[in-house]
């Protein structure tokens, strides 16, 4: 029974690092797209694909302070792709909100906009 919850485990994850590595990928990060299965540095990347510095991390560490940067943290990070800041509801409901990040992660009319332009137009959705 363990063997299999930690197979699930592992499928999940792996799963969730592949739908970041594709969103790196399409922001034009491919030099640091391989930090999405890395624990700690996956949210180094999240960091650098909203273009904050990677000190940031460190206000994981302050108690209270964390959830509200968390939320700012993710907000951007839905800007950054186009999607509604208010998805970042969906915090409260974690694998529903982890499974959209997989659905836009490997979906191709997900396109990354940096200064309101799309870094990696895709077809003729990418035209509005």
């Amino acid at each position: 029974m363990t063997a299999v919850l930690i197979v699930i485990y592992l499928a999940v994850y792996f799963a969730v690092c592949g739908a970041y590595f594709q969103l790196a990928k399409k922001a034009g990060r491919d030099d640091i797209a391989w930090f999405a299965f890395i624990p700690i540095l996956n949210s180094i990347l999240q960091l650098k694909l909203i273009k904050q510095s990677a000190w940031w991390i460190l206000m994981s560490l302050v108690p209270i302070a964390n959830i509200v940067f968390a939320i700012i943290w993710q907000v951007k990070l839905l800007n950054a792709f186009g999607k509604s800041g208010a998805y970042v509801l969906f915090i409260l409901i974690s694998p529903v909100y982890v499974i959209l990040w997989m659905v836009w992660g490997y979906s191709s009319s997900t396109v990354y906009y940096l200064n309101n332009t799309p870094q990696n137009p895709t077809g003729p959705t990418a035209s509005f």
